[in-house]
């Protein structure tokens, strides 16, 4: 594979698969679940995710090859243990690109009425994967071309509603700080962390990264940061607006003191931001089984370049068409609970891998916290959410042994 993509290109892929529709749907449920204090939820989730993007930032600059959570596990702990955190890798990706496409009919639904319901919406979520995964195929410069656009595109609304909502912000608002006290905050932590999550897959393309040992890094951490900055200022001016819960929370709250075109302009920066992210994940996805077919861990065909476009054709191809079943069969709320669950496995998998791999006191200690902070969220999910992953990891391992047996080297 060429290796075309830049530090920017890195790290807007982080900041577009971070940013992408938690931002636009979740403030009106943590405002309605924790009031003002949803502020807090946000800073504590970011401040928790630290960790956790600089271990993914250690590790790659000690990891150059594609395949991110995969290619650390298995650096560490043999192919075995790598394909587990690979496959669960790649799971994850194929959850959050439907459930992120399972958004883009919400928002489209301000523009056109019955696109957002039923039958509907669900093809629009399908056709959406699919137009990305075709785009992909045709050539990675051009996926990372229009992840960065759309990364840039989407930053620009959310950029307005912060600095006009300031001058409309009342901080009578923030009386009383909690609602019922914090009860909820372990459960709103672990939604919130979706809308985190992601800074993991800027790894995922590394053999296509111009200097990884330096890119990856940067990405990783930068795009975390501005996350977080972004996402503490929007849910202030959310709170301080009179922002409510809604189905279009954004939208609604900038129709408060921006009229009507704040509420296109959210509406479109919404539309845009999901688009995004779907772009920047028709990227990052494919790579994963890419590395596991490289390993003959799943069929080595799926690792096998495009003679025209030099791309993973058919690691795209699945990726895509497997992520269109799921935004078909599945809705927003339980794609993103199995999604979390999924990454924290990563998360876990990677921060022991550190712990391992790490040259240094300080990067062992590193990987230890990230465990800590890994296992903590974990028990925040149920027992039916470990036992669909867990059928979902059976299949896998069982494709893995399968795979071995009919792909053995001549």
């Amino acid at each position: 594979m060429r290796r075309v993509l830049t530090t920017f290109d890195a790290t807007c892929i982080g900041v577009n698969a971070i940013v992408g529709s938690g931002i636009y749907l979740f403030p009106g449920k943590l405002q309605g679940a924790l009031g003002p204090s949803s502020i807090v939820a946000w800073l504590l989730t970011g401040v928790l995710c630290l960790p956790l993007a600089l271990t993914f930032a250690a590790l790659g600059s000690i990891e150059a090859r594609s395949g991110a959570s995969f290619r650390y596990a298995q650096a560490a702990f043999g192919t075995s243990v790598g394909f587990v955190v690979g496959w669960s890798a790649w799971v994850t990706s194929l959850l959050s690109w439907a459930a992120v496409a399972s958004g883009v009919p919400r928002y489209l639904g301000a523009f056109a009425d019955g696109l957002d319901q039923g039958l509907a919406a669900r093809v629009i979520s399908a056709l959406v994967i699919l137009g990305f995964g075709g785009l992909n195929v045709v050539g990675v410069k051009l996926g990372a071309r229009l992840t960065d656009a759309l990364t840039i595109g989407k930053l620009v609304p959310l950029a307005v509603f912060v600095l006009v909502g300031l001058f409309a912000w009342n901080g009578e608002r923030f009386h009383p700080f909690t609602v019922d006290g914090i009860g909820a905050m372990p459960t709103m932590l672990l939604m919130t962390m979706f809308a985190y999550q992601g800074f993991e897959v800027v790894g995922a393309p590394a053999g296509e990264v111009r200097d990884p040992e330096r890119a990856i890094p940067r990405g990783v951490i930068g795009s975390v940061l501005l996350a977080a900055l972004l996402y503490v200022l929007v849910q202030i001016v959310f709170v301080g607006v009179g922002g409510s819960q809604t189905a279009a929370p954004l939208p609604d709250a900038a129709r408060l003191f921006l009229g009507g075109f704040g509420g296109s302009l959210l509406a479109m920066g919404g539309l845009i931001s999901m688009l995004g992210f779907n772009a920047g994940t028709a990227l990052c996805t494919p790579r994963y089984v890419q590395a596991l077919a490289e390993e003959r861990l799943v069929p080595p065909a799926l690792a096998r370049p495009h003679r025209r476009f030099d791309t993973p054709a058919l690691a795209i191809g699945l990726s895509a068409l497997l992520a269109a079943v799921l935004a078909l069969l599945l809705d927003f709320e339980s794609l993103v609970d199995l999604a979390v669950l999924a990454v924290l496995g990563q998360y876990l998998a990677s921060s022991a891998a550190l712990v391992r791999l790490g040259r240094t006191t300080r990067l062992k200690l590193l990987g230890l916290v990230s465990i800590v902070i890994s296992v903590g969220f974990g028990l925040q999910c149920t027992i039916a959410q470990f036992q669909a992953l867990g059928a979902v990891m059976v299949v896998g391992v069982l494709i893995a042994v399968g795979s071995r047996l009919s792909f053995r080297p001549a």
